[in-house]
């Protein structure tokens, strides 16, 4: 891969510069939602009922059935459909495609009913699950975000309302104890580090967050360069003239925030066990990996999300699903398009001048839909490589072979992280009152590596905080191993025993779900589900019993279940550092094919919320005039 010109410093968010490198993959599906969606409030109506569903499968008349428009993005992930939003603001004609029935990728939320499903007027109040993040901080107000500036940016920001609150109970098997991290200045937390691992941890803590949030200090210089001034271009010289002051201060500390965390707590001569580890934990909790493998910038940009003074978590009301309408309505308010049920098996690749260009998307319908500016995609670089494999004829020139063969190399010069488990639970929650639940828990054994398998679980009660969740009288939970499942042991109940590199159907159909029929498959999916089990007894000690009593709901997610829902090869968290490398080394928007682009969690910045909207931010950006990028960065500034 080559190397950027510009070197890669900042948090979530840092100089992606002008990268000849190339992007990641795709692999989302698709259904419309046109002009005609509607806001839902909290979540009496779902996405399905604002979108037109597009399951024409008639394949003969592929000539009239084509459009043509500026921008295609492929995917709904937040990374697409911040892409989506802003390059709708931008003024292109803009369609999302999604193969899902929902856009949300990896963060989308679904629902389920029982047969004691209490009714709201006229419609049933369900279960509504969030199936990925639910830990959020710096969104509830104006920040530095990436994802809360692509919000500002399309004015959708104030359609959202925040809960917040302050932290997270963690519990330790090692012990079988419980402390709480509590967010902002109140010294809770150091006294709670100071009862777990003693006063020469605490004093050791205290002293590394000085200097972490000093002036200056790496936490700052993490945000110093926002993602709008960003793009993959030449253009970027231009876009980021007026923080030339920055780079400046930024110095020597760029090599430190784009190297392992680890580096920088040894330049600080951190050596308490327990502190290390905690880093550990808080960087695995980020990207999939420990403090060896994982950038320092997002982990420092996250000790200021934490640890200044007046930090709080956010929540949305309604759960993630107001969150995702919140960025399509940033897409249909400015004249775009979200399309659901729609797969991209094809995209249109053609020679001009000697070089590979990409002209547009091929549904699995048999519907072309052109593009004159480009293509975003928001699939991970392995399915992209895929497609792209697909989409090259036995006799396309040697241009286009060249380029989707140094695509397929760098997707399989890419490691990836382990795949996850996921347990979602309906329960009665009468008698829980005396528990006093938190909306966050984490499970781990502090004496094990953080990222043994299945060592850390992570729990989300979000009916604690906000009751229109779920059914009157009932709590919703998920639990999940991330990163930590080997999907080796998943990967014999697929057919001819090996993930091809992408569903191929749509996720709900039989096709899809196959695995499920596969002989061993339930024992295994039972057999892994035990550590989500058992974590949950560790704040609810008999939801066991309570999952079993009538009205509850039960669902089991497997790798399979990740991978299927939310196409992701091999069901991964996402990119890991190459073999020999430290920490990751991931690719700009700019891909080997002129007119494809990439952002998503294996584009630079990587993994989480805010660097896949930092990734969409940079796509959309680059796919402008500077003058433009620089006007919408004055009127967020303005705001």
């Amino acid at each position: 891969m080559k190397k950027s010109m510009f070197l890669h410093v900042l948090a979530y968010v840092s100089l992606v510069a002008v990268s000849n490198a190339f992007i990641s993959p795709t692999q989302n599906n698709y259904i419309t939602s046109h002009h005609s969606f509607k806001p839902r409030h909290a979540h009496k109506s779902h996405f399905k009922a604002s979108i037109i569903s597009n399951l024409d499968n008639d394949t003969s008349k592929i000539q009239e059935d084509q459009e043509e428009v500026d921008v295609v993005v492929i995917g709904s992930g937040f990374g697409g459909l911040s892409c989506a939003a802003l390059t709708s603001k931008y003024n292109l004609e803009t369609i999302c495609l999604e193969a899902h029935d929902t856009p949300g990728g990896v963060a989308h939320s679904f629902s389920r009913y029982n047969n004691k499903s209490t009714t709201n007027g006229n419609q049933k109040v369900p279960f509504r699950f969030d199936s990925g993040p639910s830990l959020i901080s710096g969104l509830s107000s104006k920040s530095t975000n990436p994802l809360r500036q692509v919000l500002d940016a399309v004015n959708t920001a104030e359609s959202i309302d925040w809960i917040t609150y302050d932290g997270w109970i963690i519990h330790d098997y090692a012990d079988g104890k419980s402390f709480k991290l509590t967010t902002g200045v109140s010294g809770l937390f150091e006294q709670a580090i100071e009862e777990k691992a003693g006063k020469d941890a605490r004093a050791e803590f205290e002293y590394f967050s000085k200097e972490m949030l000093a002036p200056n200090g790496l936490t700052e210089v993490s945000g110093y360069i926002p993602p709008f001034a960003l793009r993959g271009d030449i253009g970027a010289v231009r876009s980021l003239f007026n923080y030339l002051w920055k780079f400046i201060r930024i110095g020597t500390k760029g090599a430190l925030l784009t190297g392992p965390f680890t580096v920088t707590m040894d330049k600080y001569n951190i050596q308490n066990e327990f502190v290390r580890k905690w880093y550990d934990y808080l960087a695995f909790a980020l990207s999939g990996l420990d403090a060896a493998h994982t950038q320092a910038a997002p982990v420092a940009y996250t000790i200021g999300d934490l640890h200044r003074k007046g930090c709080i978590l956010d929540y949305p009301k309604g759960g993630m699903d107001t969150l995702i309408e919140a960025l399509v309505k940033g897409i249909t308010n400015h004249g775009g398009e979200l399309r659901l049920n729609s797969r991209v098996e094809k995209l249109l690749l053609v020679e001009k001048d000697g070089d590979a260009h990409c002209e547009g998307v091929i549904l699995n319908n048999g519907k072309v839909i052109k593009t004159r500016k480009g293509v975003v995609c928001n699939a991970p670089l392995w399915n992209m490589a895929k497609i792209l494999k697909d989409s090259c004829e036995d006799d396309a020139p040697l241009c286009i072979e060249s380029a989707v063969s140094l695509v397929q190399e760098q997707a399989n010069d890419m490691e990836m992280t382990g795949a996850f488990m996921h347990l979602h639970l309906g329960i009665p929650k009468a008698g829980l009152e005396d528990l006093n639940l938190e909306l966050h828990y984490s499970v781990l054994n502090f004496d094990l590596d953080v990222t043994a398998e299945q060592n850390l679980v992570i729990i989300s009660i979000p009916t604690v905080v906000d009751p229109s969740l779920a059914p009157e009288g009932y709590h919703i939970i998920h639990a999940y191993t991330a990163a930590s499942e080997n999907f080796s042991d998943w990967e014999s109940f697929l057919e001819n025993n090996k993930d091809p590199g992408k569903v191929g159907a749509n996720p709900n159909s039989k096709i899809a779900s196959k695995y499920n029929e596969a002989e061993g498959y339930n024992q295994l999916k039972d057999e892994k589900a035990e550590a989500l089990w058992k974590a949950i007894e560790t704040v609810i000690p008999d939801v066991r019993a309570r999952a079993k009593e009538d009205g509850a709901v039960s669902i089991v997610g497997t790798p399979l279940t990740h991978r299927r829902y939310n196409q992701r090869f091999r069901g991964t968290y996402g990119p890991a550092p190459p073999e020999g490398k430290d920490v990751w080394e991931l690719p700009g928007p700019i891909t080997p094919i002129k007119g494809l682009l990439a952002c998503g969690d294996t584009t630079f910045p990587g993994i989480g919320l805010p660097g896949v909207a930092a990734s969409g931010t940079i796509a959309a950006n680059t796919l402008v005039s500077v003058d433009k990028q620089l006007e919408l960065m004055s009127e967020l500034k303005s705001k």
